[in-house]
C-alpha cells in the first residue's frame, strides 16, 4: 500500500477514474452529509466532498474552463473536457455577504489548470457572519453520465490531495458475434 493509501481512506484508484478531483483547499475532508445545508447534504444537485478549510485560498480542483462565478465571489464552477461541471462553494450564508470578504482571481470563460488560485477568502472578516465555513465540492448531477463517484476522507493539502474520483458510464465498445 502506498503512503497516500495509508494516510487517506481511498476506495478508488486514480488510474481507473475518468476524472480525479484534487482538494481545493487544505483542511479536513468530510462527507457532504455533514454540511449544514439541506441542498448539499441531501446531494440534490450532485455528489462530492466537503472540506473544513485551514487556508484562505481556494484552488482549481481540476483543469477546465470557469463556467460560473457567483457575484458574491464565494462560489464557482469548472467545466471539464469530459463535459462534467464541478461546483465549489465556500461557506453557508456567504451569498448574503454580497462579495464582502471574497475576491476572485478569474472570470467566466478563463481556462484554468489544477492548482490555479481561484478565490481568496478573508476569514477574519467573515467567519462570525456565516453559519459555516465549510467548502463544498460537487460534481453536478446533470452534467454527465456518472456511473460512480468515490470520495476520500482525512486530511488534505490544497491542489495536491486527490479526494474525489468520478467514473462515467461507458457504452460497450466491443461487438459480440454469435
Amino acid at each position: 500500500m502506498s503512503f497516500l493509501s495509508n494516510l487517506f481512506h481511498f476506495h478508488q484508484s486514480e488510474d481507473s477514474a475518468d476524472l480525479t478531483l484534487y482538494a481545493p483547499a487544505s483542511g479536513t475532508l468530510l462527507p457532504l452529509s455533514e454540511v449544514p445545508d439541506i441542498v448539499i447534504s441531501e446531494k440534490i444537485i450532485g455528489d462530492g466532498v466537503a472540506i473544513m478549510p485551514e487556508s484562505e485560498t481556494i484552488y482549481a480542483p481540476c483543469d477546465g474552463v470557469i463556467a460560473r462565478l457567483l457575484s458574491s465571489k464565494s462560489a464557482f464552477s469548472i467545466r471539464t473536457t469530459l463535459g462534467l461541471e464541478v461546483y465549489v462553494s465556500f461557506g453557508i450564508g456567504s451569498i448574503e455577504l454580497a462579495g464582502k470578504g471574497f475576491s476572485s482571481e478569474v472570470k467566466i470563460g478563463d481556462t484554468v489548470k489544477k492548482g490555479d488560485p481561484i478565490l481568496q477568502v478573508n476569514s477574519a472578516a467573515i467567519a462570525n457572519k456565516l453559519k459555516s465555513t465549510v467548502i463544498s465540492m460537487i460534481v453536478v448531477r446533470s452534467s454527465g453520465d456518472i456511473e460512480k463517484l468515490t470520495s476520500a476522507s482525512g486530511s488534505c493539502v490544497a491542489a495536491n490531495t486527490p479526494c474525489v474520483w468520478v467514473n462515467l458510464k461507458h457504452s460497450d465498445e466491443k461487438e459480440t458475434t454469435s
